[in-house]
C-alpha cells in the first residue's frame, strides 16, 4: 500500500505558490480548493481546524484574520497532498517556524502512545522556497538551516548542503529549493518566470518594458496619505516612508502584460490560467522540470507524471 505522502511548502508569496501550483498541475496534480478541511488527511485536518479555531473571530481584527496561518492553496496526486503557504520572506521567520514546531509535535518519540500523533503510512516532509536575491544559493541555504536548527535542534551544520537537497531531521523530511537566474547563484523567481513568460510574446513584453520605463516617476512611488487634523480638516501629503523597491520592474511587466488576458486580477491569477505559461513551456523548461524534480525526491514509489 502506498504511503500517503503530505508535502508543506513555505513560499514567499503568492507568486511563487501560484507559479509552483502550475508547474504541479502541468505534472498530474489537481486543485483541492473545494474539499473540506475536515477531509484532508491528519494532521493537517486537525492543524487547520486549531488554526481556525485558536481564537474566537470576534477578537481578531482584520488583518490578523487575513494573515493565519492557512496554505493559500493546496493540490493533490493520488496520496500525495501539497499544501502550499504564502508565508512572507526574510521577515517571516517567527512564522515559518511556528508552522514546523507544529508539525513536529506530531511526531511520535521511541515510547510514545501513538494517539494523537502522525498515523502509521504517513509521512511528512517541509520544503522551503526562497530566492536567492543578491545573497548566493550558499548564503541563502546557510540562512535557511539557522531558522530550522533553533526548532530542530538535532540538525547538523552540514545539512541541505546544496540547491535542491534535503535530509530526513526528527522523523520529517526537510528540503530547500532557491530560485535563481541563468547564472544559478543569485536571482528570484522572476528570473525564472518572465523569460517562459515572454517566450512567443516578445513583441508584448518589449512594448510593456517601454510603457513602464517611458511612464516610471520614482518621486511617485512614495504613499500619498489622508490624514485628518484636530479641527476635523482632511489633509493630503506625500509620506517619506515609502523605499526605491517599493517599485519592482519585473512584477510591474508581469502585472502589465497580464492585464491584456485578466483584467483586474493579481499576477498571481495571471500565472496560474494566462495562455503566456502553456503546458509546454511548463514541459520544456529546465528550470521547471528542477522543480518537479525535486518534489519527485520527497515522493515515496511514486513518481510525478
Amino acid at each position: 500500500m502506498m504511503n500517503k505522502q503530505i508535502i508543506i511548502a513555505l513560499c514567499e508569496g503568492p507568486h511563487d505558490v501560484a507559479f509552483i501550483m502550475k508547474i504541479l498541475k502541468c505534472n498530474g496534480f489537481r486543485s483541492n480548493e473545494g474539499k473540506k478541511i475536515r477531509e484532508f488527511p491528519p494532521p493537517m485536518s486537525k492543524l487547520m481546524e486549531q488554526e481556525v479555531a485558536k481564537a474566537n473571530v470576534e477578537d481578531l481584527n482584520l488583518r490578523e484574520i487575513r494573515h493565519s496561518l492557512l496554505p493559500l492553496n493546496t493540490v493533490q496526486n493520488e496520496e500525495c497532498y501539497v499544501f502550499l503557504y504564502s508565508m512572507g520572506g526574510d521577515g517571516k521567520a517567527e512564522a515559518r517556524k511556528s508552522i514546523l514546531q507544529n508539525i513536529r509535535l506530531n511526531i511520535r518519540e521511541p515510547g510514545e502512545i501513538a494517539k494523537g500523533r502522525l498515523p502509521l503510512g504517513t509521512e511528512l516532509s517541509i520544503l522551503y522556497f526562497f530566492d536567492s536575491d543578491t545573497k548566493g544559493v550558499d548564503m541563502r541555504l546557510t540562512e535557511v538551516r539557522r531558522e530550522i536548527q533553533e526548532i530542530l535542534t538535532t540538525m547538523p551544520a552540514g545539512a541541505i548542503p546544496t540547491n535542491g537537497s534535503f535530509d530526513l531531521f526528527e522523523g520529517i523530511r526537510i528540503g530547500a529549493y532557491i530560485f535563481t537566474g541563468t547564472d544559478n547563484n543569485t536571482g528570484k523567481l522572476e528570473d525564472v518566470l518572465i523569460p517562459l513568460l515572454k517566450a512567443s510574446n516578445e513583441t508584448i513584453f518589449e512594448n510593456a518594458e517601454n510603457y513602464l520605463n517611458t511612464n516610471h516617476d520614482p518621486a511617485r512611488i512614495y504613499p500619498l496619505k489622508l490624514s485628518i487634523a484636530l479641527n476635523g480638516r482632511v489633509t493630503e501629503t506625500r509620506s517619506t516612508r515609502g523605499k526605491e523597491t517599493d517599485f519592482d520592474m519585473a512584477k510591474s511587466l508581469i502585472g502589465i502584460t497580464g492585464q491584456l488576458q485578466r483584467s483586474g486580477k493579481p499576477n498571481s491569477a495571471y500565472i496560474s490560467d494566462s495562455d503566456y505559461l502553456t503546458l509546454a513551456k511548463v514541459i520544456e523548461s529546465a528550470k521547471c522540470q528542477d522543480i518537479i524534480s525535486f518534489f519527485n525526491r520527497f515522493v515515496s514509489n511514486n513518481q510525478l507524471v
